[in-house]
C-alpha cells in the first residue's frame, strides 16, 4: 500500500476544525503528539473521553466516599499533566466527565470491568447506556462545529475503552464527520502492550468491520514529543518503563528510516479503493 504524508495531502482551510478523539488523559499526545506539532496554527480540538473522577459509593455508615482502584493514579492529577501537557502546545481540549472503564459501574452497582484483564475485551453490554451517551454528546460536540476532520484510535491493542472510541467515531463518520483513524502508541510499538499478542491496524479495522484504504505519515520531531509526553509523569513508568525506553519506542516506530505517527482511513470490508 503507498503511504503518503498527510499534511502534503490535506487541505485543512477545507475544514473548520480538525477534532482528535483521545480515550484517556494522555493517549492524544501519545498516538498523535507529532501531529498536534505539526498543526499549530489550525483550530484542532482534543476531546478526551474518560477524564471523570470515579463515581462516588456510599458506605455501609451511610457516608459518601470516592472511589480508588488499587495501582491507577487519580484522575485529578491525570487531568492536571494533560491541561500542562495541551497548554505547552497551545492545543484546544475538552476533559468530558465519564469514568475511565476501571471506575464504570452497571446500574445494580457492580464494576463492569472487574480487573485489568478485562480492559482488553469487547464492550459489555452494562456499558450500553455509556456509549450511547457519548455519542450523543459527542455528537453535539463534534458535528456543530461545521466541517471537521474526526481523528480518532482504530483500538490497536483491543483496550475497551479505545474500541468504544472507535465506535462512536465511526456513527459520527456516518452523520458526516470526515474520518481519520490513528494507530493507538504504545501498543502498535510493543507486541508485549495491551492485549499482548502484537496486534496491528489491519486487524483492528477488521474488529471495526473496515479494512486500510490509505496509509498516512506523520514525521516526529522526538526531542519534541519527548517534551509533550513529559508532562505525563504518572503514566510514563507505567507505559514505557523511563524516558530512554520511551525515547526508544518512539525512535523505533518508523517510515523510510524516519520516526513517524501513523494514520489511516478505511472503507468497508470487500468494497475496493
Amino acid at each position: 500500500m503507498m503511504t503518503r504524508a498527510l499534511l502534503d495531502g490535506l487541505d485543512v482551510d477545507a475544514y473548520e476544525r480538525v477534532v482528535i478523539l483521545s480515550p484517556h488523559l494522555d493517549d492524544a499526545a501519545l498516538s498523535c503528539g507529532g501531529l498536534l506539532h505539526a498543526l499549530q496554527g489550525v483550530s484542532t480540538l482534543v476531546v478526551t473521553l474518560c477524564s471523570g473522577n470515579p463515581p462516588a459509593l456510599m458506605a455501609a455508615d451511610g457516608t459518601i466516599k470516592a472511589p480508588s482502584r488499587r495501582g491507577h493514579v487519580s484522575p485529578r492529577i491525570r487531568r492536571r499533566e494533560d491541561i500542562a501537557a495541551m497548554r505547552s502546545i497551545r492545543a484546544e481540549f475538552v476533559h468530558l466527565s465519564f469514568p475511565d472503564a476501571i471506575y464504570r459501574r452497571s446500574q445494580a452497582g457492580k464494576l463492569i470491568y472487574r480487573n485489568e484483564r478485562e480492559r482488553w475485551v469487547a464492550p459489555r453490554a452494562d456499558d450500553s447506556i455509556y456509549i450511547e451517551e457519548l455519542h450523543q454528546l459527542l455528537r453535539r460536540i463534534c458535528l456543530d462545529l461545521g466541517s471537521i476532520l474526526l481523528v480518532s484510535p482504530m483500538g490497536i491493542g483491543d483496550h475497551v475503552d479505545h474500541q468504544i472510541t472507535a465506535r462512536v467515531a465511526l456513527r459520527l463518520a456516518q452523520a458526516g464527520a470526515s474520518l481519520l483513524f490513528y494507530e493507538d502508541f504504545p501498543y502498535v510499538a510493543d507486541p508485549a502492550s495491551g492485549r499482548g499478542d502484537a496486534d496491528g491496524p489491519a486487524q483492528a479495522l477488521a474488529r471495526l468491520r473496515l479494512a486500510p484504504a490509505e496509509r498516512f505519515i506523520v514525521p516526529v520531531d522526538v526531542e519534541g514529543k519527548m517534551r509533550l509526553l513529559g508532562h505525563y509523569a504518572s503514566q510514563v513508568p507505567v507505559l514505557f518503563g523511563s524516558d530512554e525506553q520511551m525515547r526508544s519506542a518512539i525512535l523505533a516506530h518508523q517510515h523510510g528510516g524516519a520516526p513517524c505517527e501513523f494514520y489511516w482511513r478505511a472503507k468497508p470490508l470487500n468494497v475496493p479503493v
